[in-house]
């Protein structure tokens, strides 16, 4: 299998994993020849990368992050809590959440089983789902990319089950802002982003009131837009002024926003999110936990059609724990034409050629279908 953006299929490829919706049901299957009718529904879902099946790469196995049952149970999970809080009177609302908390913390233990448990790098692109209500969904990546660097800073149970927490329920304030604001495909209005940036504050004075929720969840909820150099939202903080784990879920929160499916714009491959936060270091993210993000995460993921320094290109087959940016790559083309058998160079074995280009059209050398 290899990643291929949606814009570029062309009629009679075979996706190599199915599309599903947050429900887990399938919307576009694989190993079905794509029909002009189908292409165009994907990108109607705003699908912005897809799996496509290759004679040249059909061995290469794609793995998950989390199980698909703990993705959609989370999901569900995340979503009844967040509409119950919702549709809830106001001076009530902290009821709900604290009825919902047990549930909320058995999402939190069950995604550290399964994050300690896979040894792999961390890579969400590798689940090709429809994201109906992005809130939700949102809410559980946040989540998945705040545990993975608080596991690699050693955090303790205690500390990952507070951080977990914070990072589920950061963006519960948005349920008081208007759906249509929220939803709204186009540029806001500077009235609009008011309201938006409101969801920060709203957030931290409900969850400040639950009793069995801790309080960092709710300074969680109100600095995960601040910024190091005092730029962010709502009170203009400086980096010192931040907990730790705003500043995790800080990092987690826009890497997420920018490599996530979304109707109204193309996401971006991790190395692209990750080159937007590095951009962004010591002045609005901190740069060592950048770093511990990048050591987590699968940079280039397996599928991914890459171009040497050198001038061969190939299809990342395998990553290396031991560097999150020198994969294993499969040499299909070099010297201008294509090689008669494709053979695997190990990057973090050979230093001397590096990554420079990352391609996601669907061109003539992938086998028609």
């Amino acid at each position: 299998m290899r990643i291929v953006v949606t814009s570029t299929l062309v009629p009679g490829t075979k996706l190599g994993k199915p599309i599903y919706n947050e429900q887990g049901k399938i919307l576009v299957n694989a190993n079905v020849p794509l029909t002009e009718m189908m292409i165009n529904r994907l990108h109607i879902l705003g699908i912005s990368f897809v799996y496509i099946q290759d004679p040249l790469t059909e061995d290469i196995q794609i793995e998950k992050t989390i199980s698909d049952e703990l993705r959609i149970e989370s999901t569900k999970k995340i979503e009844d809590t967040f509409l119950k809080f919702q549709n809830e009177e106001s001076h009530l609302r902290w009821l709900s959440l604290e009825k919902s908390t047990s549930q909320l913390k058995g999402i939190i233990s069950s995604l550290l089983k399964e994050l300690k448990e896979n040894k792999d790098m961390l890579s969400l692109l590798a689940d090709v789902i429809c994201y109906d209500e992005y809130i939700f969904s949102h809410s559980l990546n946040v989540t998945m990319y705040a545990l993975s660097i608080g596991i690699n800073l050693g955090f303790s149970q205690k500390q990952l089950d507070l951080l977990g927490l914070g990072a589920l329920l950061h963006d519960v304030g948005k349920m008081v802002v208007p759906l249509s604001i929220l939803e709204k495909p186009g540029r806001l209005t500077d009235d609009e982003y008011e309201q938006i940036k409101l969801h920060t504050t709203a957030g931290y004075e409900i969850l400040r009131t639950v009793p069995n929720i801790h309080s960092v969840a709710a300074i969680c909820a109100l600095q995960h837009h601040e910024r190091l150099n005092g730029s962010g939202y709502p009170h203009g903080i400086s980096g010192k002024e931040m907990h730790q784990y705003s500043k995790i879920i800080a990092i987690a929160d826009v890497f997420d926003a920018v490599t996530s499916n979304r109707v109204y714009r193309q996401a971006m491959l991790p190395h692209e999110g990750l080159e937007l936060l590095y951009s962004g270091s010591d002045k609005l993210f901190d740069s060592s936990l950048i770093q511990t993000f990048r050591e987590s995460l699968s940079i280039y993921p397996t599928g991914l059609t890459v171009k040497l320094n050198d001038g061969r290109q190939g299809v990342v087959c395998r990553q290396n724990r031991m560097s999150s940016d020198r994969p294993v790559v499969r040499i299909l083309e070099e010297n201008g034409g294509s090689v008669s058998i494709p053979y695997e160079l190990d990057l973090y074995d050979n230093l001397n050629f590096v990554i420079v280009e990352c391609d996601t059209t669907f061109k003539h050398r992938v086998a028609q279908f």
